[in-house]
């Protein structure tokens, strides 16, 4: 998604007050304009920082597309929600 886009998919997050779990795996492999924009550089830039919706976006990524590593089964997640970085973690 472009930027543009994104900002529109955070306003609808934050009017319907739901989740989003942004799937960034593929996030070094672009390589034509439009460059990859993160959905965590869009909230800043916005301002969302401490805010519910702040609180609602998640973040997945792995090192195994980027890097070209298919039997390597390394991950993250990436949250701003205390719950998920908790569950996450267990």
């Amino acid at each position: 998604l472009n930027r543009n886009e994104l900002e529109l998919l955070l306003t609808f997050v934050d009017e319907k007050g739901i989740h989003l779990i942004s799937d960034e795996i593929y996030s070094g492999t672009v390589f034509n304009s439009p460059g990859f924009v993160s959905v965590m550089e869009v909230l800043i830039e916005k301002n969302y920082m401490k805010t519910r919706v702040w609180e609602r976006v998640h973040i997945v990524y792995s090192l195994s597309k980027d890097l070209g590593l298919p039997g390597f089964r390394i991950g993250a997640i990436y949250s701003n929600d205390e719950m998920v970085v908790s569950a996450a973690t267990k």
